[in-house]
């Protein structure tokens, strides 16, 4: 029986593998009969066209291994399938038929799961051409989880054309290349024509030279971008126990609890994890947060005094989650949200109790979940009483806020609706307070009603000015509205009581700006930050009952003690007319200082203050003076102002800037033969086009995370994803299929031979919103002008310099440039001094 059995089997197996072959074959008949779809060409081929066919490189950048990235053509047909990516950029060239193509879906596999992300939307299309190469731009993946991913197509084309060069260089030499995204780029054909009858390498054309070392720096650079060490604080209901996550100088987090009647502190817990988020249900429960928006959570009990510590009992809750509401009417419990085993998102109610784990909402099913009536929800939100009344839910690659009632729940906003920003929910919860400018000249505080998506009522205005936020009570009732008012935020209280204490505040903190960070609910405690242009961030406990103002917290004690410069307002009128205002920060010293002009980024919407500035007071200290100008677009001068930046890239922004630095440099002692433009995103743009503009002005120019080509950010940015974003974008900037030509004239990549003095770029390589495209191109061109600039490349950053470690990098770079091209400070700048008589006598109140 064994041996006939075995037979069978080997029959069977014989059958299913001719079947197999059968249908290899009819797999390999039906490719060869749909060959002139797509085919990959091996490097070094030459493959014969036919005449409806083009040359197309498909590349995918990827921060994961992913299994498959799918291309489709439109309309149906045949897909392209891209097998097994490994991480960074995988290019690869094909035939295609000529026609419409489109990236169409992802595939991955991680965490023993797998996940498929769908693509296909209008500008992940693209055009095959006959007789061409084409690149639509490489498809960047960067997956956060199973069910998140950052997909956008972002233009590398210079890259691209060098890997053609060396790998597929008769075909390169022969056909025309095009970019054939979304959006168009001229920079192909441009430099294509640039780069004619130059032998140079690539290495060659890809060098910058490195950054000088600085010498003599009062402060140095690993000193100034120190990590602050509090990272987030919470006062009691009660007002006498203040709770802070303090930095330890070898890198881990100390959870403090301090007695502020006694002013004994003593430490909850040790941790790697930053517990960033901090509440407090009730006076003697805390609840601290580690991560993301769905984070790790532990409560701590606060019991008794035995001799100067208090009794603390721990409870850590399993898995991630948020606070929803922290329910104060109801003693011992909260509103939890989480994803559960299925990895859904439930909300339950969570008691805080027990010795054991805290396993609530982690074990329970689906089926249990109090959040009903809102398909692939996200987060929620409540009224005062604890009722789930708003929700944001994921829907169509966009987000959606929707409110109601019981599980039944209506659309109010998407994230594409600019107009109107939520602050907040009443205590009912039918009134949805926020920020709109919505047929308004400034940005205003009001209420809107859900159910008819209208704006009911002006909570508070103010001429000419941008409200950016609100401060609520225990009630959820505004009780003050915050503003910028000549660099310095503003509170304005609705009530006499308040503003009776914030007036007090000021007197108790002259010249300097204070803002009330927490609060008990009586309003007799109040923790407040303070700072100021020269003033490093403090924490102060006041007491409102005595008026007696107790440092807590130095955020940089490592600063204290040293002197810093300050800084002067500046009124100009820009080429129209318009009034700008802008900020001086003139260092100590004799004779006139050499200048920094560094604009802000954005532009639109973004804006400078006199608040403590470590870039600005790291420059000041090696005796720069440094000018920073709140431009035509910048955030709180009211809707025309911001809107007077839009289209004016290059122009009128620049007008502003220079209407500036006139006044400044009639009004104070300032060396005008010795200057340097600097500014990071749209700042480093400006940088570079007012040395054009302005030949002969400047010694140096810096630009980090800069824009070089305006039409470029099209085709290369994070802020084209939205369909909506993309319309709103062309408003700000213009439309590169309408415009191109005053966008190439005002952008710096084609305007090298101007760009004849000493430049520095600073870029990190996995920056999304300004591509390290716009740099790459830059250096070679100003290379081709046999100017290699100074370059600062930087792996695994971003846009922003997040990071003290490359905080210390670039800042160094930067401190050598300048004293390269500016010369060395003088001998009176030096941060040595103390600076504490304003503390002191805040102290004494």
């Amino acid at each position: 029986m064994w041996q006939a059995g075995e037979g069978v089997r080997y029959r069977r197996m014989r059958a299913h593998r001719t079947l197999m072959q059968v249908l290899a074959s009819v797999v390999l008949v039906l490719l060869a009969l749909d060959v002139l779809a797509m085919r990959r060409i091996d490097p070094g081929k030459d493959p014969k066209l036919a005449p409806d066919e083009g040359l197309v490189v498909l590349s995918v950048d990827t921060s994961a291994p992913v299994n498959t990235v799918h291309v489709a053509r439109v309309g149906g047909g045949t897909e392209t399938v891209l097998n097994y990516l490994a991480v960074g950029r995988n290019p690869h060239l094909f035939a295609a038929t000529a026609g419409e193509y489109e990236w169409s879906q992802m595939k991955l596999t991680t965490w023993r799961m797998y996940s498929r992300f769908k693509i296909g939307k209008p500008e992940f299309r693209f055009t095959v051409v006959p007789g061409k190469i084409v690149y639509p731009g490489d498809l960047v993946l960067r997956p956060e989880s199973l069910t998140s991913s950052y997909i956008q197509i972002h233009n590398r084309t210079l890259p691209i054309m060098d890997w053609l060069e060396a790998q597929h260089s008769a075909l390169y030499k022969r056909l025309p290349f095009e970019y054939t995204g979304y959006y168009p780029d001229p920079f192909p054909a441009y430099y294509r024509d640039a780069l004619a009858g130059r032998a140079r390498t690539v290495e060659e054309l890809n060098a910058g030279r490195e950054a000088p070392k600085p010498t003599g720096l009062p402060i140095t650079a690993e000193v100034m971008w120190k990590p602050s060490r509090i990272a987030a604080l919470a006062l009691n209901p009660a007002g006498d126990l203040l709770a802070e996550t303090v930095r330890h100088e070898k890198g881990y987090w100390i959870l403090e609890l301090i007695d502020l009647r006694t002013g004994v502190s003593q430490q909850l817990t040790t941790t790697w994890k930053l517990p960033d988020t901090l509440n407090w249900k009730g006076d003697r429960t805390l609840i601290a947060a580690s991560g993301d928006w769905h984070g790790e959570h532990t409560v701590y009990v606060i019991g008794e005094t035995r001799g100067d510590r208090r009794q603390v009992k721990e409870l850590p809750l399993t898995g991630k989650g948020r606070v929803v509401d922290l329910l104060p009417r109801e003693p011992g419990t909260i509103l939890f949200e989480g994803y559960d085993t299925a990895g859904k998102l439930v909300v339950h109610r969570v008691m805080l109790e027990g010795d054991k784990t805290i396993r609530g909402f982690f074990t329970a099913k689906s089926r249990d979940r109090i959040n009903q009536g809102a398909a692939n929800d996200r987060a929620w939100f409540t009224d005062g009483t604890g009722n789930l009344r708003m929700a944001i839910i994921a829907r169509d690659d966009t987000t959606v806020l929707v409110h109601g009632t019981a599980g039944a729940y209506r659309d109010v906003l998407t994230e594409d609706d600019d107009s109107f920003d939520p602050v907040g929910l009443s205590f009912d919860g039918n009134t949805i307070y926020g920020l709109t400018d919505e047929d308004r000249a400034q940005r205003e505080l009001v209420t809107l009603d859900p159910a008819t998506r209208k704006v009911t009522r002006t909570v508070f205005s103010k001429a000419g000015v941008d409200i950016v936020s609100a401060v609520f009570n225990e009630q959820r009732e505004p009780v003050a509205a915050r503003y910028y008012e000549a660099g310095r935020l503003v509170t304005e209280y609705f009530d006499e009581a308040n503003r009776r204490i914030e007036e007090w505040i000021r007197t108790a903190f002259p010249g300097e700006i204070v803002t009330v960070l927490d609060r008990s609910n009586d309003n007799s405690q109040l923790v407040l930050w303070v700072d100021g242009s020269a003033h490093p961030p403090q924490l102060y406990h006041l007491d409102a009952t005595t008026k007696k103002a107790s440092l807590l917290d130095d955020m940089a004690p490592w600063l204290s003690g040293k002197t810093f410069a300050p800084a002067h307002v500046i009124k100009a009128k820009g080429s129209d007319g318009l009034p700008v205002e802008a900020f001086l920060t003139l260092p100590a010293g004799t004779g006139k200082r050499p200048l920094v002009v560094y604009p802000h980024g954005g532009p639109v919407g973004v804006s400078d203050s006199l608040g403590f500035s470590r870039d600005v007071q790291f420059l000041a200290s090696q005796g720069y003076a440094v000018l920073q100008v709140n431009f035509r677009g910048s955030e709180g001068y009211g809707k025309a102002f911001r809107e007077a930046g839009q289209r004016n890239y290059g122009r009128m922004i620049e007008d502003d800037i220079d209407a500036a630095l006139r006044a400044a440099l009639a009004a104070h002692p300032l060396d005008e033969s010795r200057m340097c433009a600097m500014g990071s995103s749209y700042g480093g743009y400006s940088a570079l086009i007012s040395a054009i503009r302005w030949p002969g002005r400047f010694r140096c120019a810096i630009s980090i995370s800069g824009v070089s080509d305006r039409a470029l950010f099209f085709s290369a940015s994070d802020n084209v994803r939205s369909v909506k974003g993309r319309p709103r974008l062309e408003r700000l900037m213009g439309n590169p299929r309408t415009d191109m030509a005053e966008m190439q004239a005002t952008s710096p990549l084609y305007h090298t031979r101007e760009l004849a003095l000493p430049v520095m770029l600073v870029h990190g390589r996995d920056d999304v919103r300004v591509d390290f495209e716009h740099t790459r191109r830059l250096v070679r061109m100003l290379n081709l002008e046999g100017r290699p600039p100074v370059v600062l490349a930087i792996p695994g950053m971003g846009h922003s310099l997040d990071d003290s470690r490359i905080a210390d990098i670039v800042w160094t770079g930067i401190a050598g440039f300048l004293q390269q091209h500016l010369g060395a400070m003088p001998a009176t700048a030096t941060a040595a001094a103390s600076s504490g008589s304003t503390v002191e006598a805040a102290k004494q109140q």
